[in-house]
């Protein structure tokens, strides 16, 4: 079947023919592939184009990676404080400062001009007995990812935070806004609110690429083999534990790829002229959580903290009073998770434990599996 390809590929091909940068050759090819009829003349080519822009941009996120690390600029990453890290990413102009000031001691500069953030800014934010600290990065805007901008720094910052708040001004196009963020962030090797596909690699230094649950990957054995050994992997045992596509097994093989948890913040809702716009971002991103910058201070923390997924657990020793500070566990920690967060030996000298709270009465004895809740009391006999 012939391809059929319209005059726009051509001037498309020829300008990519012609750039001299990374940046140059991703915009042509996102043409390129933009402007290719979808049919079965153009199946092959259309691969041909997704297999150049994945390279593309893989060359271009090691390359930025490699001058940030050559000190091409002031370090935007932020030392971790408190019981989790969560970063403010918007557009201009969005409000971030603003919720920073309010929510945190940080008096970030607040001016209606775009950029007025240069730099990472940390704050502290109280949620009762536990501390979250929250970082405001310089906007983002469409195209931070190719070098617009303040460039790709921002977009790297939020690279190890526990997760991300999508601040959106809803005085604008809010669905607009919170779109270029998701979009920049994935074109940085950021993936929000999604899983690591069930894809596990082990190299190994002879043997050839003996896949497990090939039957699951579209296309089949040879497509996967195919797919690794364009990673230049030649020797691996490949374990595939769900249906996946050849993208997804690409993004298994991906290690810039990091995957975290995303909600968004919608700012200045007393400016909000039609209520359409909430309702889209409602419909668009049902799968997000969406809080509102116009709830009280205290809510607001409660809601960021209930994202966070977290459990506050206190510790006890016999005939004694629980610790003033919790330990901070992720949701669905059980008791060994507990006893390796207050000492790494008492895990393998633990005899039983005791709980208040989720236990079926208080101070029942429970085995290392028991599942701990949100503000539990454990006693540790070691």
């Amino acid at each position: 079947m012939p391809a059929n390809l319209p005059p726009e590929y051509f001037k498309a091909e020829e300008r990519y023919l012609q750039a001299r940068t990374l940046e140059e050759k991703i915009s042509a090819t996102e043409v390129l592939i933009r402007v290719t009829p979808k049919h079965k003349g153009t199946e092959k080519l259309l691969r041909t184009l997704k297999r150049r822009m994945a390279k593309l941009k893989m060359e271009l996120r090691k390359k930025r990676g490699r001058k940030i690390g050559r000190g091409g600029g002031p370090s935007f990453a932020v030392r971790k404080e408190g019981a989790a890290q969560v970063v403010l990413v918007g557009l201009p102009n969005s409000g971030k400062s603003k919720l920073l000031q309010e929510l945190t001691s940080a008096r970030p500069e607040v001016a209606d001009h775009p950029f007025t953030t240069r730099e990472p800014v940390p704050g502290m934010m109280e949620f009762e007995d536990v501390q979250i600290q929250l970082v405001e990065v310089p906007a983002i805007v469409e195209g931070s990812s190719l070098g617009k901008g303040l460039g790709v720094q921002p977009l790297s910052a939020v690279r190890n935070a526990d997760a991300i708040a999508l601040v959106a001004d809803v005085s604008a196009d809010p669905l607009e806004q919170i779109l270029i963020l998701v979009n920049e962030l994935n074109a940085a090797g950021v993936r929000l609110n999604q899983r690591p596909p069930k894809i596990t690699v082990q190299r190994r230094s002879t043997g050839g690429i003996e896949i497990r649950g090939h039957e699951m990957v579209e296309g089949g054995e040879l497509e996967i083999k195919r797919v690794i050994q364009e990673r230049h992997i030649h020797n691996a045992f490949v374990v595939v534990e769900e249906p996946v596509t050849r993208e997804e097994v690409k993004e298994a093989l991906d290690e810039s790829l990091v995957y975290l948890h995303a909600f968004i913040l919608l700012t200045k809702c007393d400016l909000l002229p039609d209520v359409s716009k909430l309702k889209s971002v409602e419909r668009k991103f049902g799968d997000f959580s969406i809080l509102r910058a116009d709830a009280s201070p205290a809510e607001l923390k409660k809601s960021i903290y209930e994202n966070l997924g977290l459990i506050r657990v206190y510790t006890k020793r016999p005939d004694e009073e629980p610790a003033r500070r919790p330990v901070v566990l992720p949701r669905g920690s059980t008791i060994l998770q507990v006893t390796r967060a207050v000492h790494k030996d008492f895990e393998k000298h633990l005899k039983f434990a005791r709980v208040w709270g989720s236990a079926k009465f208080p101070g029942q004895q429970v085995s290392r599996d028991h599942v701990l809740q949100d503000k539990d009391v454990v006693e540790l006999h070691v």
